[in-house]
């Protein structure tokens, strides 16, 4: 090996005859594969540095046209100073040219052989075999980065495999509206399999990138790739598949969705806005509420509203209109139709001494409530700190149900029952439904009694009424299930119970929706 090395070094400190090149002190070779600009640094004392140093000096002068073959470009280093040249490979003759300073000089051919075989020059092969591949969006040529598995048989009939990746563009593309995006093929693949991911998580496959595409329903980012196979099952000389992947921004007009299915009087209607970019608004409105303002809420990677149908609203078809942008030069509606089915709600008759109705049921007892209790629940987390399913926060016999018509003392009741009347033994521990921040806790009312009152975000509230103690501070954060206070007999009340009330801000709907979720 010491002799070799020494060989080596002496023939390339020698002149160079077929080249007319001088070559000494080398201290480094570099290879460009021009077609994909891959860089490969050769070691000196390498068989491909000696194949180099071989063809340098083993060649005769050529007129050869070799304009159509595969270039490489070879740089010497000799200490301070660079010289290249152009080896240009014939996989069909099994030649090998090199040129420099515009002569063209044929290699040995037993030299040029170990060329062809040489795995720093395999490329040649992949390039004589590789198909193109372009992306066309809105008829703009993209050329994307294309991995490719391809097998070859070299110039000795033996099968090889190589991999690589072709770095072309990578120009931002944006899917907005009629946008259009489709992959050519120089020949098209025998199958093909595409995939987009979103956050690192395949969510769609389809066996061409439009069936992925069509599948995109909201803005952001997304991956794709497409894998192409071609000439698996047939007998070739070459055969393999190529990889394309790129990036898509994607930017679709706004637009709502209803969420909710039970869809009653009193009920919570839920809906989503997607594709909602930070700088556009939207304004929604419907006849099934007396809502002026609906809010909609940020929530994970969309926008969502909830809020009540109204108690009294007839059964029928409504419509719910977005508008988008308003007042801006950008403004368009959507608009959905939801229908609003009938329900017939219980009547109750009660029966309590005039000395309580004249005390707890009194115009100062209104008043008392709207001063007090009302502001509790204006004010809301725009977080949603509700976690799933609500939980019932006592085990109690139902003894009246929300939006009963209650008649007192044989006298219509000015409003609906607002929540649900569950009776229990004093002293019962009352739990918190699901996660919030009590926003009311007072003793002595006339009409609520002992109340807490508890923000679950984005409007939604939870009350507790006639409670016997109370064990929450206005301020404290709950978690569900954790312990709130107890049953009592407090307030407008005939025996122990608690009243439980749920609400978006000051209206009251229906008791039981959050047991089932609401969104999540």
């Amino acid at each position: 090996m010491k002799i070799y090395k020494y060989l080596l070094l002496l023939v390339m400190t020698i002149f160079i005859a077929g080249c007319g090149i001088y070559a000494s002190d080398i201290t480094e070779i570099k290879l460009v594969n021009i077609k994909n600009g891959e860089k490969i640094t050769i070691s000196t004392d390498s068989e491909t540095a000696a194949n180099i140093s071989d063809a340098l000096r083993k060649n005769e002068k050529s007129d050869e046209d070799i304009t159509s073959l595969f270039p490489f470009e070879v740089y010497i280093n000799k200490n301070s100073e660079v010289e290249v040249y152009i080896f240009s490979f014939d996989i069909e003759n099994q030649g090998v040219y090199i040129s420099k300073d515009n002569e063209i000089h044929k290699v040995r051919d037993n030299i040029a052989k170990k060329l062809l075989l040489d795995d720093y020059f395999s490329y040649i092969y992949i390039d004589n075999t590789i198909y193109d591949i372009s992306l066309i969006y809105n008829d703009k040529i993209i050329k994307p980065n294309v991995e490719y598995n391809w097998t070859y048989k070299d110039v000795d009939g033996n099968f090889v495999k190589k991999q690589g990746t072709l770095t072309e563009d990578n120009e931002n593309i944006i899917i907005k509206d009629n946008d259009t995006l489709d992959i050519t093929y120089e020949v098209e693949p025998d199958n093909q399999v595409a995939r987009i991911y979103k956050e690192g998580n395949i969510i769609h496959t389809g066996k061409t990138i439009n069936d992925v595409l069509k599948r995109i329903y909201e803005d952001g980012e997304y991956f794709i790739e497409t894998e192409a196979h071609w000439l698996l099952k047939s007998n070739s000389d070459y055969y393999g598949n190529q990889t394309i992947s790129f990036m898509v921004e994607a930017d679709f007009p706004a637009d709502f969705t209803i969420v909710s299915k039970e869809n009653y009087p009193g009920n919570i209607l839920v809906l989503t806005v997607e594709n909602l970019n930070k700088d556009e608004t939207v304004s929604i409105n419907t006849d099934i509420n007396k809502v002026e303002d609906i809010e909609v809420h940020s929530y994970k990677d969309k926008y969502m509203s909830i809020f009540p149908i109204d108690l009294y609203v007839n059964s029928g078809e409504y419509e719910v209109k977005a508008v988008f942008n308003k007042g801006k030069g950008t403004e368009y509606t959507k608009s959905k139709l939801i229908t609003i089915r009938e329900k017939n709600f219980k009547v109750q008759y009660l029966t309590v001494s005039e000395e309580m109705n004249d005390t707890n049921n009194n115009d100062e007892a209104i008043i008392e409530f709207a001063q007090l209790v009302k502001p509790a629940r204006t004010v809301s987390s725009p977080e949603k700190l509700w976690e799933g399913p609500f939980i019932m926060p006592i085990e109690g016999t139902l003894t009246t149900d929300y939006a009963e018509i209650r008649y007192v003392n044989n006298e219509p009741s000015s409003s609906r029952h607002s929540g649900i009347d569950l009776a229990a033994s004093i002293g019962t521990e009352v739990k918190a439904p699901n996660n919030g921040i009590v926003t009311f806790a007072m003793n002595g009312l006339l009409s609520p009694g002992n109340t807490i009152v508890i923000d679950h975000g984005l409007g939604l509230f939870s009350s507790y009424y006639h409670l016997d103690s109370i064990l929450v501070k206005e301020g404290e954060t709950v978690e569900k299930g954790d312990i709130i206070g107890t049953v009592g007999s407090t307030g407008f009340s005939t025996g122990p119970h608690l009243h439980y009330a749920i609400s978006i801000y000051n209206t009251y709907v229906n008791t039981y929706q959050p047991l089932s979720g609401i969104i999540d």
